[in-house]
C-alpha cells in the first residue's frame, strides 16, 4: 500500500498533496541537499529551501495501491485544491503555464542547438506510420 501524504508549511499555511514509493524514499529525499539544489524549479521544493523543513507537517492522507494512487491523489487535490501542487492533475505537468521569464529562458537555451543526423534519422523513423499524430487523417477540403 502506498501512502498519499499532505505537506504543510506552518508559517504560509500552504499545501502540497504527493504520493511516494517507498515513504521513506520520498521523504529522505527532501532531507538531502543534492535534490534540494536539483529541484529548485519545484514549487514546493523551492518553498522547503525558504522555510526550512522544520516549518512543515507531513500528513499521511490515506493508503492506496498502485493501481489507484493517482486517482486517490486526484480525489484529494480537488477536494483540498493543494496551492503547491501547480498541475491540477495528479500525476500530470497538464494545466501549467510556464512564465514569460521561464519561456525566454528556453528558448534562449534552444538557441543554436543542433541535432546529429543520426538523432535526425530517429526522430523521423519515431513519427512515420501510426506514431505520427496525423496517421490515417485526410486534411476537409475546407483546410486545402
Amino acid at each position: 500500500m502506498l501512502p498519499l501524504r499532505v505537506r504543510e508549511n506552518k508559517i504560509k499555511n500552504k499545501i502540497y498533496v504527493g504520493s511516494g514509493d517507498p515513504l521513506y524514499s520520498r521523504i529522505s529525499d527532501y532531507y538531502q541537499p543534492w535534490y534540494l539544489e536539483s529541484r529548485k524549479s519545484l514549487y514546493i521544493v523551492r518553498s522547503l529551501n525558504k522555510h526550512t523543513m522544520s516549518n512543515f507537517n507531513l500528513h499521511i492522507l490515506e493508503y492506496s495501491d498502485s493501481e489507484n494512487v493517482i486517482l486517490c491523489e486526484q480525489k484529494w487535490i480537488d477536494l483540498i485544491q493543494p496551492e503547491y501542487n501547480v498541475s491540477p492533475i495528479a500525476g500530470s505537468s497538464k494545466g501549467y503555464k510556464h512564465s514569460p521569464e521561464s519561456i525566454e529562458k528556453m528558448k534562449i537555451s534552444a538557441t543554436g542547438r543542433k541535432h546529429t543526423d543520426e538523432v535526425k534519422d530517429l526522430m523521423s523513423k519515431n513519427r512515420t506510420g501510426s506514431n505520427n499524430s496525423f496517421y490515417n487523417k485526410k486534411h476537409t477540403a475546407e483546410n486545402i
